[in-house]
This record gives C-alpha cells, sequence and structure tokens, in this order.
C-alpha cells in the first residue's frame, strides 16, 4: 500500500469564515477564486496585508472527489461557433479550481515564446522575457516539487530540477539517447519524490488516487499567512470602480443575492472567461476585453514502430522540441510533441504488443479577435469560437509530414488520427502588453484602466505559446504578487 501523507485543511490555513463575518471586517485584498492563479498571486503579496479570498464553489476532499468524480463541478458555457467548430472549454468551480483535475505537466514557456512577434510580425508582443520570469519558474517549481531532468540547453535554468525524472519508456529512452538535442523527459508535477506519495504510475492523473499531483489543496500550507480568510460559496460578481480605480465589490450569495465590500485592491483569479466576464460587468470598455480566446490546438496520433514502447514511471514521459523554434514559425506554428506512457491501444500482433507510440502534436495557435467573451442579457459568459487559425492547423501539418526525421527508429505506419476539440487551456481575453489600445493588463497583470484591479492566469496570454501554461500563469502572478 502506498502511504498517504497527512494534509492540513484549506479550513485550517485559511480561516473559512461567513459573509456576514467577512463583512464586518476590512480588507486590503480581495481575490476571486482560489486557483493556481489566485494562490500564487497571494503568496507574493506582503504579509502585513487583510486577504479575502472569494470561491464561488464547494470545497470537495479528494475522498469526495473519488467517490463523486469532479464533473459536477464543470461549468456549462454557452457558446456559438459560426464555423462549426466543435470545442470544449475546461473549466471546474471548486476550491482549488482546475487543479484537482489537471494532469500536471510543468514545461516552461520557451524563450523564443516570448518573442514570437519578432519573427510573426502580427503576434501581439509579450511585455516580459524569459529572463524575467526564470526565478519565478524555479521558485514554483520548488514549491510544486517538480520531478524532471536537465534541459538546460533547450530550457535555461539558474536551478536544477527539485527532483529527478520519471523512467523513461522504452521509446522514449531511445529516442533521448539518439537525440538529446531535442527529446528531453518531461516535467511534471507528479511526484517523484518529496512529501507526496510517489506517482503510481496507473495513467489515471485526472484525478490521482493517491494525491501524488500537485494540487492547491495538498499544497495549501504554501499559502499560509496571517490576515487571510476565505469565503466560500459565494461569487464576486462584479467590481465597483469609481474614477478609474476599484473601491470594492458586489458579491452573489448561494441565494442569489449580493452583497458589497469595500477594498483598495482586486485580484481575478477565477479563468480567462470568467475574469472578463467581471471585468465586462463593471462596466470597462477596454478595446481588447473579451477578444482574442485561444488555447493550443493539438493532433492525436497513434504510431506503430519497430521497437517496443510502453515502461516507465508515469503517464507522459518525454517531450520532443524537434520541431519547435525556427524560422518556420513565420507561417507555421511551433509543435511540442508528447509521448504517452499508457497503452490504450496496443498493437495486435503476437510478441509486438507494445510496439506502438502515441504521441500528441501540439502547436501554438494564432489568437484571433472574433473568438471572443461576451455578455448574455442576464449578464452571463457567451463564447463565439470562430475557430483555430490556419497557422497553428499548419504547424500540426509540418510536424506530421516530418515525423520520422525525430525518431531513431522505423515508423511502420500510422494507424489512429485525431484531432483534439481541447486542450483544457483557457487563454487570451485580458491580454497583457505594454499598449492599453492593444492591451488589458500591463507586465504586472495590473488592468491599464482601473487602478488597483489585476486580472490574473492565461487570460494574461498575448500569444498561446505550446507549453502548459500552469507553470507560467502561476509564475507571473507570483511576480504580480510582489509588484503590489
Amino acid at each position: 500500500m502506498i502511504p498517504r501523507r497527512t494534509l492540513r485543511g484549506a479550513n485550517d490555513v485559511l480561516n473559512t469564515i461567513t459573509l456576514d463575518t467577512a463583512q464586518a471586517q476590512t480588507w486590503d485584498v480581495i481575490i476571486a477564486g482560489s486557483s493556481f492563479a489566485a494562490m500564487f498571486f497571494l503568496r507574493g503579496l506582503p504579509d502585513d496585508l487583510r486577504v479575502l479570498i472569494v470561491e464561488k464553489g464547494p470545497l470537495h476532499s479528494l475522498d469526495e472527489d473519488l467517490i463523486h468524480g469532479t464533473d459536477r463541478d464543470l461549468e456549462d458555457f454557452a457558446m456559438s461557433a459560426p464555423a462549426g467548430d466543435r470545442k470544449t472549454w475546461v473549466a471546474h468551480t471548486k476550491f482549488g479550481g482546475n487543479s484537482t483535475c489537471w494532469w500536471g505537466q510543468v514545461p516552461r514557456f520557451h524563450p523564443s515564446d516570448f518573442r514570437l512577434s519578432e519573427v510573426h510580425q502580427p503576434s501581439a508582443p509579450w511585455p516580459i522575457t524569459y529572463d524575467d520570469i526564470e526565478p519565478a519558474y524555479a521558485e514554483v517549481e520548488a514549491i510544486m516539487e517538480v520531478a524532471g531532468a536537465d534541459n538546460g540547453h533547450i530550457l535555461p535554468r539558474s536551478t536544477p530540477f527539485p527532483f529527478p525524472a520519471h523512467a523513461l519508456t522504452r521509446a522514449g529512452a531511445a529516442a533521448v539517447a539518439a537525440r538529446p538535442d531535442i527529446w528531453v523527459p518531461v516535467p511534471t508535477a507528479r511526484s517523484n519524490g518529496g512529501n507526496r506519495a510517489t506517482c503510481c504510475a496507473n495513467g489515471v492523473c485526472h484525478l490521482c488516487p493517491i494525491d501524488a499531483k500537485y494540487t492547491i489543496l495538498n499544497g495549501i500550507s504554501a499559502f499560509e499567512r496571517p490576515g487571510v480568510a476565505l469565503l466560500m460559496d459565494t461569487e464576486l460578481h462584479q467590481v465597483d470602480i469609481t474614477n478609474q480605480r476599484a473601491t470594492g465589490v458586489v458579491l452573489r450569495d448561494s441565494a442569489g443575492q449580493t452583497h458589497r465590500l469595500a477594498t483598495d485592491l482586486v485580484a481575478l483569479g477565477t479563468n480567462a472567461i470568467f475574469n472578463a466576464a467581471i471585468m465586462l460587468r463593471s462596466g470597462m470598455t477596454d478595446a481588447a476585453l473579451g477578444r482574442y480566446l485561444h488555447e493550443q490546438t493539438s493532433r492525436l496520433l497513434f504510431l506503430d514502430i519497430a521497437q517496443p514502447n510502453y515502461f516507465g514511471g508515469t503517464s507522459i514521459t518525454e517531450h520532443c522540441y524537434g520541431f519547435y523554434d525556427g524560422p518556420h514559425r513565420a507561417t507555421s506554428g511551433a509543435v511540442l510533441v508528447e509521448n504517452y506512457n499508457v497503452p490504450s491501444a496496443l498493437r495486435a500482433e503476437r510478441d509486438r504488443w507494445t510496439h506502438r507510440m502515441r504521441l500528441k502534436l501540439i502547436a501554438e495557435d494564432l489568437p484571433q479577435a472574433d473568438n471572443r467573451v461576451t455578455l448574455d442579457a442576464a449578464g452571463a459568459p457567451r463564447v463565439t469560437w470562430a475557430g483555430h487559425s490556419d497557422y497553428g492547423v499548419a504547424g500540426l501539418d509540418r510536424a506530421e509530414a516530418d515525423l520520422q526525421s525525430i525518431l531513431p527508429f522505423e515508423i511502420d505506419g500510422i494507424v489512429h488520427r485525431e484531432n483534439s476539440d481541447t486542450e483544457a487551456h483557457i487563454q487570451g481575453i485580458h491580454r497583457m502588453g505594454s499598449d492599453p489600445a492593444k492591451s488589458v493588463v500591463n507586465r504586472s497583470l495590473q488592468c491599464h484602466s482601473v487602478s488597483g484591479l489585476y486580472a490574473l492566469g492565461a487570460g494574461a496570454f498575448p500569444t498561446s505559446g505550446v507549453a502548459n501554461p500552469t507553470l507560467t500563469l502561476s509564475a507571473l502572478s507570483l511576480l504580480a504578487g510582489r509588484s503590489v
């Protein structure tokens, strides 16, 4: 039996209070949500501030989620798709947000991701560089107890990974040995040492049964500090704005009744869609607000190969950067290749059962103004999705056509091909930038048009990058808190 550590609960660390108690006190900062973004912003704040975290959803323990699942906490966004493209937007409204059901993938963005506009001129520029965010990357990795192996030749590092990488698949090990310049073990917040149980390697990462994957709930002690309280089952509906400054918030309780609280600083850490809805309900009219909704586009491939593959220590074991950076990004997106260690479809040939690779090609996509969020008559968010760009699809096609070039063994054939309808990453909508006419927040994630209002999370990304966004949005939020 794999041991599980005894965890301190969110109630102990964050001091859960009632709405009446919240109204009877004064708050320096009010944070909407308890997501990665919200909690790392909290960690970055000065210790002498009184902070209220307002969470719309419930607090479910891991044991409750194992019994009942997490679909009960999923949001269902109203959406129109003029081009007919199917799309799923994944957001869980509960304490910890999507941290309760993510897969624990934590690659950094590539240095070139912050400079895409230099190669692809229409892309919106980032107001920060890789060097600006690198120390925060290292700090978040330490908190999450990330497991990884040296990849500094691709993603420069100031410190080693906190823990060693998981064992590789057989095919992945061969690829890393043959092409260490482009193949690296996956950095993951699925434990391979540290305070949490070691990853069970069963591929059930969506809802980890042994709590090996980092979550806000099992990592709550990192956010313990004086003067913090948690208000559950209450929605931060809008921000009170006076003379272009945030002066308070309008809360809505579970019965639909509204209440006001005063504060000097508000941070929105729900998700990109809800952040935008709150700002729109608050009367903000920034030109870029609600526009440029985006995420990566991806393609799943099953390859029959000339050697065994499945083996090793976790669900996704290697990344390949062979199709990532270069002049091609002027016309087609960067692509990251993931090798899965989950044998969902074995090869139906005697003695070659595991001679198969399950690869995912993940391409950056260009944010488009027509992909947007507006409000319906009741003030609820509504998504308009015009589809992925040709730029992202061209990246996928380029990588698939040249797969053999990154592998040291023969591909016998592609036996399955499937375009994914989601990467479960909601990005854009309140993007960061230096020009208030073309962006919503600055490099510290503070709104250009409203002093004292921060919009956190992947909604601030001007471009999609290719890597999973969690590490980057957490690092940006930590830096935003330190800017207060």
